[in-house]
């Protein structure tokens, strides 16, 4: 380089040079502010659009305008939405079936906003339980989010709550079988007559056998030390106790939809069900056993630890096929936490451990109704062969029991009494909330959802409907969107 200064590179300016012109903040404002209103436009337009969820139809799944409130039995808060009067009706806990609530202390909700994905559906169609935007076929001013059940070119029927494709049961993947489950009971919210009727009893092996069980409650936990009674071999349970709200005792589980107010009433039994529960297993717990029985039918499943040996299946008491064991349940004295998910659900056996299946789901036929294993009143159960373990966090769900008629009304309903064909480019949608759901099978106009209608694929719950409340200096309670509903739609 030469002393001219060529080559070097230029002086950077300071906010001192006094031939620089005065800053100014307006314009960079103003140039931030139009790529933002351009970007959301851009959005918008080709990418994403907002929507308000105004009814219940696909609750719990998807809220509506509701109230939400606080079970004072068991402190489970839960949403209760309107009927087409703006009525709310009786309030019933979803958890305990307390159904003394007081209305007074509720607090009114709207809808849950999603943004929808647009135009998805121009590359590729949707896909089965895949929830949908659509135009209302006989309205089309107005936007209708439900379920897609039926695809072109299928043959479709609701039969005994179940979903019918082609004259075959459609089965759910565990995913989708977590997305549309509807609570029935979580031990963390324990109901304050739980001394009068435990929902969790404690029992050896089957039948009137009386060896003393080495469960104990700690709380909402259960611990296991072991029992010098029980024999060597057999299943320690814990057994679900199902309390029916309607008849104020035990009984089986059935379509109760407290979201539905007076309207929510169960009518009848549901057979699909699925528990889940944190466990920890000691180096001395030989397998863990889970039961689920409903209708006269019932599945038994027997999980041995660390791969000791295979995994055992019952159907109706009788052996079916041995599935191929995919990972070890892992039993040790480390005092590991493992999330186990039990499910019976459109008649296909499936569990998972930390979220990953230990085997291929297995589908078994309708069963011949042969006796049951447990008491009537114990629909679902959990055990360990061995001693030596923990379990927390217990949960109990019961699948959709899709519904023929509409609830206080009656019309023609469609793919109920018979199937329903579709046709190139038709659909069949259902909503989650089966009973109160006007969808394809109440149509007015016929059952079909044309291609041609769809809107777009919902994907996110970006502004939730559900409730906490802030209290600002310890003064006034405010309620503002919980921020822990906020997820993606499944």
């Amino acid at each position: 380089m030469n002393e001219t200064g060529e080559g070097r590179p230029a002086p950077l300016a300071t906010s001192r040079d006094e031939d620089a012109p005065p800053a100014s903040f307006a314009r960079p404002l103003v140039e931030c502010l139009v790529v933002l209103l351009f970007g959301v436009l851009l959005f918008r337009t080709f990418l994403a659009e907002a929507y308000i969820v105004p009814t219940g139809s696909m609750a719990p799944t998807l809220l509506g305008q509701h109230r939400e409130l606080a079970c004072s039995f068991c402190g489970l808060r839960f949403a209760m939405g309107l009927d087409d009067h703006g009525y709310y009706g009786r309030a019933t806990c979803p958890n305990c079936g307390h159904d003394d609530l007081d209305l007074s202390a509720a607090s009114e909700r709207d809808g849950d906003r999603l943004l929808v994905l647009k135009h998805l559906y121009d590359w590729r169609p949707p896909r089965r339980y895949e929830v949908v935007v659509f135009q209302n076929p006989s309205l089309p001013a107005q936007a209708y989010v439900k379920r897609v059940v039926g695809l072109p070119g299928e043959s479709v029927q609701v039969r005994d709550g179940d979903l019918y494709i082609n004259g075959q049961i459609a089965r759910k993947e565990l995913e989708e079988q977590k997305a549309m489950r509807l609570l029935v009971y979580d031990h963390e919210f324990q109901p304050a007559d739980a001394t009068r009727y435990p929902r969790w009893q404690m029992r050896v092996g089957r039948g009137l056998q009386k060896a003393q069980s080495g469960w104990s409650a700690e709380g909402t936990s259960f611990r296991h030390q072991g029992g010098e009674d029980v024999p060597s071999g057999q299943t320690d349970w814990l057994e679900y106790r199902h309390f029916d709200p309607d008849r104020g005792a035990y009984g089986p589980v059935k379509d109760h939809t407290p979201y539905n107010g007076s309207r929510g009433a169960g009518e009848h039994v549901v057979r699909d069900l699925m528990l889940e529960a944190k466990v920890q297993l000691g180096p001395n717990v030989k397998a863990l056993v889970a039961r689920s029985q409903a209708l006269g039918e019932s599945v038994w499943v027997s999980v041995p630890t660390n791969g000791q040996g295979p995994i055992k299946v019952r159907h109706d008491g009788r052996p079916v096929i041995d599935p191929f064991p995919l990972r070890p349940l892992p039993a040790d004295d480390s005092g590991t936490e493992h999330l186990i998910e039990i499910s019976w659900v459109d008649r296909r056996l499936a569990v998972a451990l930390d979220g990953q299946l230990m085997f291929t789901p297995l589908d078994l036929d309708a069963g011949e109704g042969r006796p049951l294993s447990g008491p009537l009143g114990s629909p679902i159960a959990l055990g360990i062969v061995g001693q030596g373990a923990e379990v927390r966090g217990l949960k109990v769900f019961r699948d959709i029991y899709y519904t023929s008629p509409l609830a206080e009304a009656s019309r023609p309903t469609f793919g109920t009494d018979r199937p329903c064909q579709l046709g190139a480019g038709e659909y069949f949608v259902l909503g989650d909330n089966s009973p109160v759901s006007f969808d394809s099978r109440f149509w007015t106009q016929g059952p079909v959802l044309p291609e041609e209608m769809l809107t777009g694929k919902p994907f996110l719950v970006h502004l939730p409907s559900r409730a906490f409340p802030l209290k600002v200096f310890g003064g006034q309670t405010y309620w503002i969107p919980d921020p822990r509903q906020i997820r993606y739609i499944r």
